[in-house]
């Protein structure tokens, strides 16, 4: 709808890369959105896992979506503490810029891969956790 409403509104023309200034055609550029997009919804899917574990825990709608956001505030926060050093590679929100990556020239795989791989195992963790743990609740009570 994005793209819809800004052809509308902007017109159709080429795409000038944010921060290099590159020229990209606009067809050459469909694909590449199409790679962003997918990219965001699995660098989410923390969210969501977290959300679902948390909501075996509580009867609160808001108790399971509160405690996704903190997670992803807290993991900002320390994102930007630079004495981690590397451990910081391993927070669901390292990556998150790596979509830019589809966005350069050439296309770059690597950031794209390493954080779908951090997203989908800590997702793939916690919603295995939420199974077993709702798999035990008592949920008649």
């Amino acid at each position: 709808m994005a793209l819809l409403a800004g052809t509308l509104a902007f017109g159709w023309d080429d795409i000038q890369v944010p921060g290099t200034g590159e020229v990209i055609p606009a067809f050459d550029v469909l694909p590449r959105f199409g790679i962003v997009i997918g990219y965001a919804l699995v660098s989410q899917l923390v969210v969501a896992a977290l959300a679902f574990l948390i909501s075996t825990m509580t009867d609160s709608p808001l108790g399971a979506v509160g405690g996704a956001v903190g997670l992803w505030i807290v993991c900002t926060i320390l994102q930007a503490v630079e004495a981690l050093g590397s451990l910081r590679e391993f927070l669901p929100t390292f990556w998150n810029n790596a979509w830019l990556d589809a966005l350069a020239p050439e296309l770059d795989w690597s950031g794209m891969v390493k954080g779908a791989s951090v997203s989908i195992t800590y997702a793939a963790i916690l919603i295995a956790i939420a199974f077993r743990r709702f798999r035990r609740k008592d949920v008649v009570s």
